[in-house]
Parts: structure tokens; sequence; C-alpha cells
């Protein structure tokens, strides 16, 4: 089933698109699913096109001395593999399916023929990217300042307001990742604060938010 420009531009973030750029795109592109825990695509293979995220939730991790770190997670309209697509090189770290993911995908010589057609399609990409890059640079700085305790509120409390409600689910492994621990340090941090009634556990890999002021206080550093 193929997408309408309008359709394309009704995702996140793409508006700025022209109706002649988005039909462009929409054009070239095709439909693809993967299921939970399905790569997209491996770090180091070689890059064949770019992703943009129809449903679901897309993880990009990067491996590092025998642990997986998330570096960003994706969600409806947003776009993966611009960096190789640009410097030719392979994907820097991997994509995978962290739900039933729906996507588009348009391959490098599509995409190539697209930008020839609307040249704004470089530029929106470029500035997808550096966007990116500012997130990442965010990601560092709290890695390098803020206490496991600290980022792990943090997470926690844009986990509960993505979806609005009290329910976070999530295994303390894959928290470990988005991180930047070890599942050790989670499990404790987890115990900490289910000793301070702020959180309880709702069941396997659910973490239910009990006092959501205090988990923000906390947040607060």
């Amino acid at each position: 089933m193929t997408m309408t420009a309008d359709e394309l531009r009704s995702l996140d973030g793409f508006r700025t698109l022209t109706e002649s750029a988005a039909s462009a795109l929409a054009a070239n592109a095709r439909r693809r699913s993967f299921s939970p825990a399905e790569p997209l695509f491996r770090e180091g293979e070689s890059a064949h096109g770019i992703f943009i995220v129809l449903a679901g939730k897309v993880r990009v991790v990067r491996t590092s001395r025998g642990r997986r770190h998330v570096l960003h997670t994706e969600r409806r309209g947003g776009t993966l593999g611009e960096a190789p697509f640009f410097d030719h090189d392979p994907y820097p770290a991997s994509a995978i399916a962290w739900t039933a993911v729906e996507t588009l995908y348009i391959d490098r010589n599509c995409i190539e023929r697209a930008v020839r057609s609307s040249p704004e399609i470089a530029l929106f990409f470029l500035a997808r990217l550096a966007k990116r890059v500012r997130l990442l640079l965010d990601r560092v700085d709290r890695l390098a300042t803020a206490s496991v305790g600290t980022r792990m509120c943090v997470y926690l409390l844009d986990q509960a307001e993505r979806t609005d409600g009290s329910i976070v689910t999530i295994t303390q492994e894959s928290l470990a990742e988005e991180l930047g621990t070890v599942r050790e340090v989670v499990m404790r941090t987890l115990r900490s604060l289910r000793k301070k009634q702020i959180i309880a556990t709702a069941g396997r890999g659910k973490i239910e938010i009990v006092d959501r002021s205090a988990l923000r206080a906390l947040a607060a550093g």
C-alpha cells in the first residue's frame, strides 16, 4: 500500500516539506513491517536507505565492550539512517524494533532521485540529523553529570508523560541500556525507590509510579 503526500506530511515534523517534495519521497517509498526485537539494520552493515517510522518504537543502539547502549528511540515521524546516506559509510549503530513497527522505506537510489527533483529534501534530512546531534550531546551531558538515580527518574517521568499513565513497561536490562549503566545498579536504584514508596512493581517488566511529585523532585536533582 502506497502513501500519499498528504499522509506523509501529516507525520510529526514533516509538515515543513512542500507538497512536491513530499510527493517525490512518497512516490519512491514502500512500506516495511518489523516484529519486536527484529533489526531494521545492524551496526557495520552497508547503508542502503532511510526509514521513516509510521507506527511503533525503534531503539537505536551501539555495543561497546560487550554492553549495549541506547543512543535514541524513534517513534511515529522519526527517521533513521540519514548519517550514512550523506557520508556513504556503514550504519554506525543498530536499529532494533522495540515493539511491532511499521515503516516507510526509501532506498539510496530512490532518495537520490527524489533529491534531484526536490533539492529541499536533502536540507530536510540534514536538519533532522542536526537535531539528533543536539539530542545526543544532551544525552552525553546527562551521562557525565547526573547520577543513575536522577537519570532513572527523568526517564520514568518522560515515559509516563508520553503515555499519560502511571505504568512504565520496560525490563531491567532494557532500562540499564537506556541509562548507560548495568543491571545490578538498576536493581539497587529501583529497590531504593520502592522502599521510599515512590514506585511499585506492577508485574513483570512493569513499574508503577506511585508518588509523581517525589519522582519529579528527584529528577530535578
